[in-house]
């Protein structure tokens, strides 16, 4: 049975490329059939903050990343700890003058290869390999013991990880060589770069999930976004995630670096912004936005809203600019010519209903859409929405369309 695993730290804020890299885990695992382990790597005591640990988790509900089993690597300690004598005590493993314990590179081949299941075979010149810590000198485990033993101890048949893992992988199978355990097979995965091939840092503001689901993206868009980060999928243009499951396919992973493209992440999520039922729209309104809208007919044309919105965040903006010029009375200055016309449709649309068709009525009584677009969008809205003419008369209704132009004629 394939099982993979996804292993972080909680010393820091859950990134991007570390979603990418979970997500990745979890589609070959269910793909195959498989099992999906989640690991927290908690042994740094001095980094490891709760806080993180419970975003960790967080993350992993909202992408409905669903996992087999949750391990605490802590708990392990005495596990590692006795690897590490076993290491030790058969001389491959020894404590340096300066404390950390260390493992004894053999150098006896030219190079240290391994086959890789995106990148072929990795071989790296066994001179730029030096003995290496396993160990802190309190016999704490450092990450490539550690990470090793849990893999083999939880039967991982395949790790998905960052390229830049490479050097820990092939240290990985020396140690796993050294204690007989069983072969694991792993595949890296290019890195992210921002658009213009720098590397994507912790340190850059662009990098973390719960900036992005906070900014207005949807988790269905990201996650759209980020499976399609170094891998070619297929066709199909936007994805669920039992779709992402079918689809999946290791062998379509490219091997340069991945862009981050912030215009087509907005692309993406002005897509799945646009699918939203009203339902879910209402839920990114802030109360005092509904209160303000409840006397007028905002679920007809909230579509039109979302046309014109790349985050939910943007949503309560570009609702206020629908009502609130109209809920503060104001009158604006208009010249003999906009008054006449203001008159003229009035006049027409005094007998008229909601469910009467309006535009319809004005154009064969002379009054095109064309000619009477600017005036009505200008009293009603004074040009801060953008939502068609036909939207705004179903919005605001017929009765207070009536009063708003009576304010221009009644002076």
């Amino acid at each position: 049975m394939i099982i993979t695993r996804f292993a972080p730290s909680p010393t820091g804020n859950f990134h991007m490329g570390s979603l990418r890299t979970a997500i990745y885990n979890y589609l070959y695992a269910k793909k195959n059939k498989g099992k999906f382990l989640l690991r927290i790597e908690d042994t740094d005591k001095e980094r490891s903050n709760k806080i993180y640990e419970d975003e960790i988790l967080k993350i992993f509900d909202i992408f409905n990343l669903q996992y087999d089993n949750l391990i605490y690597q802590s708990k392990n300690l005495s596990i590692h700890q006795e690897f590490l004598e076993k290491l030790v005590s058969t001389d491959l493993a020894y404590q340096s003058e300066d404390g950390p314990y260390k493992f004894r590179v053999n150098k006896d081949s030219d190079y240290f290869k391994y086959e890789d299941l995106i990148l072929g075979e990795v071989k790296i010149p066994s001179n730029t390999i030096e003995d290496f810590s396993i160990a802190r000198s309190d016999k704490t485990p450092t990450f490539i013991l550690s990470n090793l033993i849990d893999d083999d101890f939880e039967n991982v048949t395949n790790v998905i990880r960052g390229n830049d893992h490479t050097i820990n992988t092939v240290k990985q199978k020396m140690l796993s060589n050294a204690l007989n355990f069983k072969e694991i097979h792993y595949a890296h995965i290019p890195l992210i770069h921002d658009i213009k091939g720098k590397k994507l840092s912790k340190r850059d503001n662009i990098t973390n999930v719960e900036d992005y689901l906070n900014d207005g993206y949807l988790a269905t868009s990201i996650f759209n976004f980020i499976i399609k980060l170094g891998n070619n999928f297929n066709d199909i243009e936007f994805l669920n995630i039992d779709e992402a499951v079918k689809s999946f396919n290791l062998s379509k992973t490219t091997l340069s670096p991945a862009k981050f493209d912030i215009e087509k992440l907005n692309f993406i999520n002005q897509y799945y912004l646009k699918e939203l039922s009203f339902s879910d729209f209402n839920k990114y309104l802030e109360k005092d936005v509904k209160n303000q809208v409840s006397s007028f007919k905002l679920e007809p044309i909230y579509k039109d809203i979302l046309e014109r919105c790349h985050k939910y965040t943007e949503i309560n903006f570009e609702v206020v600019k629908l009502y609130d010029f109209f809920k503060k009375n104001l009158v604006l200055e208009i010249d003999k010519n906009e008054k006449d016309l203001i008159k003229k449709i009035h006049t027409i649309i005094n007998n008229l209903h909601d469910n009467d068709n309006t535009l319809s009525i004005l154009e064969k009584n002379g009054l095109p859409l064309k000619k009477i677009g600017k005036i009505i969008r200008k009293i009603t809205v004074n040009f801060e929405s953008k939502i068609p003419i036909e939207k705004i008369f179903i919005f605001f209704g017929i009765e207070n369309i009536k009063e708003r132009l009576l304010l221009y004629i009644n002076d």
